[in-house]
């Protein structure tokens, strides 16, 4: 086990990274050191953050099984005929679920209008945990969740953008994604925005969510016309760029999603030395997960370059998350504030004005 002191609280972060059935000493060594790397890297100002639905679970919104599960009782309400059995492709099994919603009543009206009180506004918007997140150094953040969280929190810290912070990517918000992209490169001109590229609850037809639905967003459908395919692409192609010439933090992802691992395989495929991390992800690992997660960890980082920071969660509450974000921010703190040196330059210099306005007088 390891203490590390928070700062701000000034009380001990513990991170529970001695169960040697969980981490043998060199894992645990491995994971610690990423981390550091991982906390290095976005205080330096240069990351970009992907954020998940495991970070709105926190404020009561649905994790993606969570929402299969609500979706197929509204199936059920709609009438009989659904095949209860979940297959293995979630995707798919969600196209089954659409699509008997409007078998069943002649259109997609009472699908839109679940999914948008699913993930309407809720009260309160976001926690500290979004706040502190938002608040971080990175150049840009996107994600692939349907509510409103992380506009909330970016509100909540920064009023002047609070009017116009979301940004809903589809084939028409090109001009929208330049300025976003503009906002990544530190163009103070341009409003820092949340970049959704599965759409929001409002409007609800923007969500993206079932396999037909991605093959559409990402100029996936061969029945699709050659011009149709082009349009339709600029999800693929933001989240390449943004993957091919960035630094990636991936939050609340179980990074199972099978369209943004074949966007990591493409870009992979195109730019990266094999088994060489250049993003990161944090995961959660618990006891009865401990094998699988290490094998996926293996596997991000062999195929797609992503390297995992784990933190230990027995009890499902998240609390390593919350702790590792808090250390972030406490290292960017300290990075922000002026050194001894620059403290002293400051000083002298200030004393200087002082006395030239003294002999002017």
């Amino acid at each position: 086990m390891w203490v590390s002191y928070n700062l701000k609280l000034d009380k001990p972060l513990i991170f529970c990274m001695n169960n040697p059935e969980i981490f043998t000493p060199e894992e645990r060594d491995e994971n610690e050191e990423r981390k550091r790397e991982l906390i290095d890297f976005v205080a330096s100002g240069e990351s970009v953050l992907i954020v998940g639905a495991g970070s709105s679970a926190r404020v009561g919104y649905v994790t993606w099984d969570g929402l299969l599960e609500e979706l197929k009782n509204l199936a059920n309400r709609c009438g009989t005929g659904l095949d209860q059995t979940r297959s293995g492709d979630a995707l798919a099994y969600a196209e089954d679920i659409k699509s008997h919603i409007r078998d069943k009543t002649s259109n997609l009206r009472r699908y839109h209008d679940f999914l948008y009180r699913l993930f309407e506004r809720k009260s309160p918007p976001c926690d500290d945990f979004h706040k502190m997140l938002v608040s971080l150094p990175f150049r840009g953040i996107l994600t692939t969740n349907y509510d409103t969280v992380l506009e909330a929190a970016l509100g909540a810290i920064d009023q002047e953008s609070a009017s116009d912070n979301s940004l809903v990517i589809d084939e028409n918000s090109g001009a929208r994604v330049h300025e976003f992209l503009m906002a990544m490169n530190n163009d103070k001109r341009m409003t820092r925005r949340i970049a959704h590229l599965h759409g929001t609850f409002n409007p609800a037809d923007s969500i993206i969510l079932s396999i037909e639905d991605y093959k559409r967003a990402y100029g996936l459908d061969p029945a699709a016309e050659d011009d149709e395919k082009n349009k339709s692409r600029l999800r693929f192609r933001l989240l390449w760029a943004v993957l091919a010439t960035r630094r990636v933090v991936f939050v609340g992802f179980s990074m199972d999603d099978p369209y943004l691992n074949k966007i990591l395989e493409t870009v992979s495929e195109d730019l990266w030395t094999w088994n060489k991390s250049t993003h990161f992800a944090i995961m959660s690992i618990s006891l009865k997960d401990a094998e699988d997660s290490k094998d996926k960890s293996k596997r991000l980082n062999n195929e797609y370059g992503v390297g995992t920071v784990f933190y230990e969660d027995p009890d499902n509450s998240h609390q390593g998350l919350e702790q590792i974000v808090d250390e972030i921010h406490e290292a960017c703190t300290i990075r922000s504030q002026p050194t001894a040196d620059q403290v002293d330059w400051l000083e002298e210099v200030n004393q200087r004005m002082e006395r030239g306005i003294d002999d002017e007088n």
